[in-house]
């Protein structure tokens, strides 16, 4: 009997990317498109760094100050006055982020199709998710896409712990 298992990135989504027709599969395109530097950044971007700060969760880059835990702190205080107390909205504050920001910078350009923008945000969504689930496994962490979300433009990805009464 052979089973077969398909990757969470649909194979289809080759058909629009630009230059990629010549190539067999997703997984040589990426190949010869990235150099090792740029794979192992992208597994950055897939495994990111996690930082908790008193009960909260949030994803290392989206934080200012990292490396501070007093300013971490501080940060946080002024967050709980500002939201209530709110853990969802705290964390959704740092943790949302539009992914057409991703691509922002010198030599980057914005994603130009819908589909491939949104294939990208649900590929971070497993990734994301797994990580979260091996640190956190007592924990109700969500990671989502949404538009719009706490102030960010476009299609966005979010992580917040969804914590029950």
């Amino acid at each position: 009997m052979i089973k077969k298992y398909s990757s969470i990135v649909n194979c289809n989504i080759k058909e629009n990317i630009k230059d990629a027709a010549w190539v067999e599969d997703l997984v040589h395109y990426g190949l010869f498109k990235n150099q090792m530097d740029g794979t192992l950044a992208a597994a950055a971007l897939f495994c990111p760094d996690i930082i908790c700060v008193k009960d909260y969760v949030f994803i290392k880059m989206f934080l200012e100050n990292s490396d501070n835990d007093e300013k971490l702190i501080a940060m946080v205080e002024r967050l709980e006055e500002k939201y209530n107390y709110c853990k969802k909205d705290i964390e959704m504050i740092i943790n949302s982020w539009s992914l057409g920001d991703f691509f922002l910078g010198d030599n980057s350009q914005l994603p130009y199709n819908d589909e491939i923008i949104y294939n990208f945000g649900e590929v971070l969504c497993y990734f994301w998710q797994m990580r979260v689930n091996q640190l956190f496994p007592e924990k109700n962490i969500v990671v989502e896409l949404g538009y719009e979300l706490m102030g960010e433009l476009g299609l966005c990805i979010t992580m917040y712990e969804e914590v029950t009464k």
